[in-house]
């Protein structure tokens, strides 16, 4: 894998990291986690911007950006897939229905 820093880790409780440029599928993604550089295989095409996930996140699981809950997985999501409103739901819109 790769050394060069191409993914965002906002906070180091977060479970998924942003694209800050497009990762395709069997490349490594790199990020800064604190003083760490850490790296995962991208198993989907990551849109420039988008998320992807850092730990396996299980059915139900809530998921955290900023440090905060910014939804809840609707399947199973592995590490390297991509996050987004296909496999998560907002918080917000289940509380509002």
């Amino acid at each position: 894998m790769e050394n060069k820093i191409n993914s965002l880790l906002i906070n180091a409780k977060d479970s998924v990291a942003v694209a800050i440029e497009e990762l395709k599928e069997g490349s490594a993604a790199s990020y800064k986690d604190r003083e760490e550089i850490k790296e995962v295989n991208i198993i989907q095409n990551i849109p420039i911007y988008h998320k992807f996930a850092i730990i396996n996140i299980k059915d139900g699981d809530l998921v955290y950006k900023y440090g905060q809950v910014i939804g809840r997985a609707t399947q199973d999501i592995k590490i390297g897939q991509h996050i987004h409103t296909h496999n998560i739901v907002s918080i917000r819109e289940a509380i509002e229905g």
